[in-house]
């Protein structure tokens, strides 16, 4: 069967739920680092969705991220959010449906690396043909190179691919890339804009199987 449509998901928040292992992560930092005084999973969830953060000083206190911090928190992560993530309910059951009949793609401001790792402990990374990573391009989203670097990936034109994503951020790299936009109600952050809105992954599964 041909493959006509692409669908690009977010990772973190639409899913996967990690927020508490982000959390966990980023305060074994900071309590290494000697910041006594740990973050919420609220106050994470709503830093790293919201648009122009200053996310090295907000988790961190320095004004880029250094890089001593950033090894602290992959060696923590890497060993501990696998047993502390989940994905949503019906994802991995709508994944499989969907990789029958379209390009399925991952754009997640995460390294590529926890990318891979998070998804091979879920057992779902065999569904996706392409996994980009904030370190694969140039910008994050909002920017929209993630968005065309998959485009170019599956050979899709804007009018056949879809982001689906829990986030200002995901939601301004599809208005950015010109490409459709669903919003996934039960993650991390919020929309603006977006008309196109699922509650649950049945309700997403229906907005999708109308484009395809």
């Amino acid at each position: 069967m041909e493959k006509k449509i692409s669908i690009i998901f977010d990772m973190d928040g639409t899913l996967i739920d990690s927020s508490e292992a982000m959390t966990q992560s980023v305060n074994y930092v900071r309590n290494t680092i000697g910041l006594s005084t740990p973050l919420s999973k609220e106050m994470l969830e709503y830093h790293i969705n919201e648009l122009d953060q200053h996310l090295p000083k907000i988790f961190y206190n320095t004004e880029t991220y250094d890089p001593s911090h950033r090894a602290l928190f992959k060696e923590h992560y890497m060993q501990n959010a696998p047993s502390m993530i989940h994905l949503y309910p019906d994802v991995r059951q709508m994944l499989h449906v969907l990789s029958q009949r379209v390009h399925l793609g991952i754009a997640t401001n995460a390294h590529d690396c926890f990318a891979h790792n998070m998804l091979q402990a879920l057992d779902i990374e065999h569904y996706f043909s392409g996994i980009v990573g904030a370190n694969n391009v140039a910008e994050p989203k909002p920017s929209p190179l993630m968005v065309y670097h998959l485009m170019e990936t599956f050979g899709s034109t804007a009018e056949n691919t879809i982001l689906v994503g829990d986030s200002i951020k995901d939601e301004r790299a599809a208005f950015n890339a010109g490409v459709h936009f669903i919003f996934a109600n039960w993650g991390y952050g919020k929309s603006q804009n977006s008309n196109l809105r699922a509650h649950n992954v049945h309700e997403l599964l229906a907005l999708l199987n109308t484009f395809i």
